[in-house]
């Protein structure tokens, strides 16, 4: 009797399916648990133990667990697919099914396209090396905006990850076959957008004009937003939080420092210049001309800070522009300056800013 090599086609993606359904069951219970956690009325030591025991390394080990499934379940798929293709090659017993499980593909199977450029943002070419997901890759400051109007999008992005940089690092994988997957939300449901390892020549980089976690982000979210990166040239911030983070996003209206503190030590914030769609992206009514019009930005601290105006300690904010490089400081053909990062007093904040948005992670 001869020795049989391989599995069951139909068995291996049946496997694939309840494994990646398990994943996003867990998924789904850390969140459950997180929200009942944020309702539950528990004073005292005890419970501001557990709740930093729970934020710190319990949701972080679940949503490690749950990514460990998924990623189990695309292997298992690539295997299938694979199992199938020699079968079929070999003249022997081969067969047809889906090759995802995941919303828009799960690593496996047929590649996805990659969305239309924006106009300047040129042609497609390989991500230029591997992705960094460590601290200094993961800082906001450490970003470079492209030739497409998303600082809506970069500014929630890199808000979260100042935040919660573990987030990031559980919400994207690179897949078996080089593809790369983007957990983002939608009405508060996981929703996987794939997408292959090619970003436009001017598309979002790191400080130093290299392909970075952002690129891939900007890339998933041109997908998830219509499916051309036109589709994110232009935008507000809770829509991205909402994305991002599957959580509730508001909009603070200009709101003042104590509210945006109050709300930054909840999780991440981003701030706009103008709200008002109709107005030509130079018409916005700021009152610092190193300010960008009709942009947003990252809410990197409110803090007691020395004015450098006049010397003394006072409460100020500090926000990041996602232009870069290091924040986003430029000095333009003719001399008009553009802050990369920049203290603000709380009248000067209101001199410039229209609107503040938050979002959680939690």
């Amino acid at each position: 009797m001869g020795s049989f090599y391989g599995a069951d086609v139909a068995e291996l993606r049946a496997l694939a399916k309840l494994v990646d359904s398990s994943g996003q069951q867990l998924d789904g219970a850390m969140a459950t648990l997180s929200g009942c956690l944020a309702q539950t009325p528990w004073h005292g030591p005890d419970g501001a133990e557990f709740t930093s025991l729970w934020n710190s390394t319990l949701k972080g080990s679940l949503h490690r667990a749950s990514g460990g499934l998924m990623h189990a379940a695309a292997a298992l798929r690539t295997n299938a697919d694979q199992q199938e293709t020699t079968s079929t090659d070999g003249d022997g017993p081969g067969g047809s099914g889906s090759t995802s499980d995941h919303p828009r593909g799960g690593g496996v199977g047929d590649k996805p396209g990659d969305p239309d450029p924006h106009d300047g943002m040129g042609e497609y070419r390989d991500i230029d090396g591997p992705i960094p997901l460590d601290e200094e890759a993961l800082d906001p400051t450490n970003m470079a905006q492209g030739q497409v109007g998303d600082c809506w999008f970069l500014a929630a992005a890199g808000a979260v990850a100042g935040s919660d940089p573990e987030w990031i690092r559980e919400h994207m994988w690179q897949n078996p076959d080089g593809t790369w997957t983007v957990k983002f939300y939608k009405d508060g449901e996981p929703n996987y957008i794939q997408v292959e390892p090619t970003v436009p020549v001017k598309s979002v980089k790191d400080a130093d004009g290299h392909d970075n976690w952002l690129s891939i982000y900007e890339k998933a979210a041109a997908e998830y937003f219509g499916g051309n990166y036109d589709d994110i040239d232009g935008g507000w911030p809770n829509d991205a939080f909402e994305a991002i983070t599957g959580n509730k996003s508001t909009d603070l209206g200009e709101s003042n420092l104590n509210e945006i503190s109050e709300h930054l030590a909840d999780g991440p914030v981003s701030v706009t210049t103008e709200n008002d769609d109709t107005l030509w992206w130079f018409d916005d009514e700021i009152d610092d001309d190193g300010i960008v019009p009709n942009h947003a930005y990252m809410v990197d601290a409110v803090e007691n800070h020395v004015n450098p105006d006049t010397g003394k300690t006072e409460q100020m904010i500090h926000v990041l522009n996602p232009w870069g490089p290091n924040g986003g400081n430029l000095t333009g053909e003719d001399g008009d300056h553009r802050y990369g990062d920049v203290w603000l007093t709380e009248q000067e904040y209101k001199d410039n800013f229209t609107n503040a948005y938050t979002g959680s992670t939690k």
